[in-house]
Formats: C-alpha cells, structure tokens, sequence
C-alpha cells in the first residue's frame, strides 16, 4: 500500500560549465552527460557553493542536451553571478512541498506505478486517500487498468473531481463475503451538496454470487430534498452484479447518464428516487434486470435513446410527473415495456417496442394517472395487450393515445378496462388477437363490474386484419354501461364477428368505414 507523490530522479545533479553564469544569464550549461540525471522540464533546483541556504533557486523551463533555459531568482531568492563549477542540483524546496499540496492529478495503480498504489487487499483505502487529498478546489484522480478488491465503499465528498479509468480494464470489485450496501459513492445523504462531479471510464462489479448478506448498490449518488447534488455526470461505465439498484440516484438534479452498460442485476439497472429531476439519461444499454429504469415520484427527467431489452420492466413510473420517455428501444420485457402508475403529463413517443409481454400500460394504481401522451411509437408483437389503459384502485383518464402503429398484438391492440375521457386517434393496429382467432379486439372498451370506460373519443384510426388469426371486432364496448364513447372516422377491415360494436345506449357511431358491421 505504498504511496509514491511526486516522480523526481534521485542523484539530480551536476556543475556548471559557464565561466561565469551572470545574474541576468537564461542559460546555463552542465557537464556533458549530466543533462540525462535530470527530470524532465519544468521543475525547480537550486544553484549553490557549499551552503544550498544562501543558494539561488531557479526554474528548469526547457532542457536541450546539456543546455538548460531558466528563470532566475524562485521562491524569494535573489539572482546572483556565479563562478564556473558552482553546484545544480533538484533539492526539496517550499515549492515541491506547494506542488505536492496542491496537486489537481493523481494516479492510483495496481503495478506500483501510481501516487497510491493498492496491493489487492482493501484497495478502496487508496482509492479514497486520493480523493481526499485532492485540494478543496477538486481535480481528476485516474485508475489505472487491473482488479480493485473493494472490503468497503469508496466515496466522493467534495465538489469538482473527476474519478475516471480506463475502461473495463479497469475493475472495481466487491470482494468476497465483503457484503457491502453501496460500493461507489457520490455523497452520503448528509448536509453537505456537491457539485460538477464526473465518474466515468471503468467497470464496477458487486459480485453478488459470491456475497453472504446485505443488498449492494455498485453506483449510489445520495442527495437529500434539502441537499442536492448537481451537475454530475456520469459516462462510459460497465455495471453489474447488484443486489439491489445498481445505479441509484437520490435527490439529484442537472445532471447526465450517458453511454453505461448495465447489465445482470437482482434489481434496478437506474433507479430515481426523491423527486431527483431535470437528469438526461441518454444512450444507455439496460439488459436483463429486474427493471430497466425505475422512477419513484420524480420530475422533468428525459430518458432517451436507450437500448432496454430482457428486463422485467422496461421503464416503470411509479408517481412521476413531466417525465420524457422517448426514441428507446424496449425489447422483450417479461412483464410491461411501459408502466405509467400514478403518473401524469408523461409524454411516451417515438419508441420502439418489440416482444413484450404487455407493451404499455398506463395506470393501476392508488392515485390517478392522467395526461399522459403515448404517440408516434411502434409496437411489434406483444404477447398480450399492445397498450393498456388499465383502472386500478385509482383512476386513468384523460390520456392520449395517437398516431401509434400496433402490429401483432397477442391480445387487445388497445385495451381500455375502466378508463374515461381519453383519446384514441390516428392509430394504425394490424392484427391483434394474434394468439387466437376471433377472441381479441383491434380497440376493446371494458370494466371490472363497477368502474367503466366512458367518454372516450375513437376516431380516424386505420384497423386492419389480415393474418390467420384475427380481430373479433375492431372496436368493441364490453357492455351498455360502457357508454358515452364515440367512434368516428375509423376505417376498419376483416373483424370476424362486425367491425364496430358499441353497447352504451349513449355511445355512437359516427361515420366509419364500412358505415355498418
């Protein structure tokens, strides 16, 4: 666990050849060979008789040779006439001492080469040494490639620090039974916020296979609703093994996720939590979590041009307001593409969907879900219901859904149960009810025996059914008690059993095409 600061060469020395040096020179010359001893420009040394105290200290600004370019008269000293041999040599001066104080850029290693160097045991003690001792103004601490075992966390608690390393030759590991809670650190939930902080450029794993206990996060960034931190970025990470969320961020705001691959997590890939907002999340790779992005009652985030595949949500939205879901492809969740529960003004569009299970499905919740736009998406062959506007304890209403292609949904094309006030327009959906002939419905309007789908606009959608197995009816009202709906301007083609049904006494059917059926 040694620690190496400052790179100098031992033996810096030689004598001058000038006869004389004068006071005003800005050259001075060694003996021939002795150019070699010497570091590399620009460092500070010192000029002397016999006594280095009353010598004069001078900057080494380039060196040719033998030949050295200099300023004279550093660190309070006074420019003197010196004779022919007088000494040169790098010696601890205030500056070295300065430079060591205020170092913005440190190295940590595993070969020995770094400012800290780990030796595989506990290495988060260097890691953090570096960190700490970064002046209060902040800098960049670099890690080199090789495997970090980790026995506790590592922790950033000052503003303006770059922790970067070399890709995933880079390794931050947990180690075995080391049974951590949160691995890399950005704050600790105290009353302190931070600021214009950068991670980036290795891979943290939390090796949960080989943990006894706990529930470990590799990447936590821990604000407070009183204490945000901001401005943080964090880019070009590999992140896997978590027993819980893998990257969870907590109260923070202005900030970036960009370019990470998180990957085979018990939990989360990114989840946000206390009313963290206005963060981009933005060309990330989410594969085969429990969910990909998980949001607890956050707003104004942007989540966009993801890769969200084999997940069990895609991304889920549990009390969010004004969030932006769009340009992603969601692959293959097991359970929805898309959950929007109690969430309102969330804009779902231009996304791809291919695989799910359910592909979106806006509400089923205690509290409403309202004002939500789902448009411009394409969504390919759920196994069940393309999109969902589901009644839970709670309410779904007032919603739009447009201008959204739907093609092979297992189930319902778009499925309403429960749902009032929405808008349902310039969808095209082609063969839904893809798992069995004549069961499902391209627009299906349905309850739960008490709450109904009422008020609801159907117009100027293109529904199709061509394949073996098709559409019972292209819109569809469960019952008379799903009533006051209007169906208007759709051009509907090869239900089995008619084209439009609707029950409600009160609902009606504008002009479609074909008019009847």
């Amino acid at each position: 666990m040694a620690k190496t600061f400052l790179t100098k060469k031992n033996n810096a020395k030689s004598t001058t050849t000038d006869n004389p040096l004068l006071s005003g020179a800005t050259v001075l010359n060694v003996q021939t060979g002795d150019g070699v001893k010497f570091p590399s420009a620009p460092f500070h040394a010192t000029l002397y008789s016999s006594d280095p105290s009353v010598g004069e200290i001078v900057k080494i600004t380039t060196i040719v040779t033998d030949q050295f370019t200099i300023e004279r008269a550093k660190e309070n000293t006074t420019a003197q006439q010196w004779p022919q041999g007088t000494r040169l040599e790098l010696l601890v001066t205030a500056k070295l001492f300065d430079d060591f104080q205020t170092r913005t850029e440190v190295i940590v290693a595993t070969d020995g080469s770094g400012d800290y160097n780990c030796d595989g045991t506990a290495d988060q003690t260097e890691i953090n040494e570096a960190i700490s001792n970064l002046p209060a103004g902040g800098g960049i601490v670099r890690i080199k490639k090789g495997t970090y075992n980790l026995t506790g966390v590592v922790e950033i608690l000052k503003s303006n620090v770059i922790l970067e390393g070399e890709g995933t030759a880079t390794l931050l590991r947990v180690a075995n039974s080391a049974n951590l809670g949160d691995v890399v650190r950005i704050g600790n939930g105290g009353s302190v916020s931070y600021t214009n902080i950068t991670v980036r450029d290795f891979m943290i794993d939390g090796n949960q296979a080989n943990q006894t206990s706990g529930a470990n996060s590799p990447l936590v960034l821990w604000g407070t609703a009183s204490y945000k931190h901001s401005k943080l970025t964090i880019e070009n990470l590999w992140l896997t093994g978590a027993k819980q969320d893998c990257l969870k961020v907590i109260a923070i705001e202005d900030s970036v996720i960009k370019n990470c691959y998180i990957y085979s997590n018990t939990g989360t890939a990114i989840g946000l939590f206390t009313s963290s907002q206005y963060i981009s999340i933005i060309g990330n790779v989410l594969a085969s979590n429990s969910y990909g992005i998980y949001d607890n009652a956050c707003n104004y985030n942007t989540i966009t041009g993801n890769v969200i595949r084999n997940n069990g949500y895609g991304f889920y939205v549990n009390s969010g307001w004004r969030e932006v879901f769009t340009g992603n492809m969601v692959f293959t969740s097991t359970n929805y593409g898309v959950y929007l529960v109690g969430a309102q003004r969330v804009a779902v569009t231009g996304n791809h969907f291919y695989g799910d299970s359910w592909s979106i499905v806006v509400g089923n919740s205690t509290n409403a879900t309202k004002y939500n736009v789902i448009t411009g998406n394409t969504i390919t062959y759920p196994t069940s219901q393309g999109i969902a506007l589901y009644y839970g304890s709670g309410t779904t209403v007032s919603n739009v859904i447009s201008g959204n292609h739907i093609f092979g949904a297992g189930g319902h094309g778009i499925y309403l149960y429960g749902s009032s006030f929405n808008t349902i327009t310039g969808n095209a959906i082609d063969n839904a009810s893809r798992n069995a002939n004549n069961t499902s419905n391209s627009i299906y309007l349905s309850n739960n025996g008490s709450v109904y789908s009422t008020y609801n606009v159907i117009s100027s959608n293109n529904l199709h059914a061509t394949q073996t197995n098709k559409s019972a009816y292209h819109i569809r009202e469960q019952s008379a008690s799903d009533d006051y709906n209007l169906a208007i301007g759709n051009i509907c083609n090869g239900g089995v059993t008619a084209q439009i049904s609707l029950q409600g006494t009160n609902s009606v059917r504008g002009t479609n095409i074909p008019a009847s059926g």
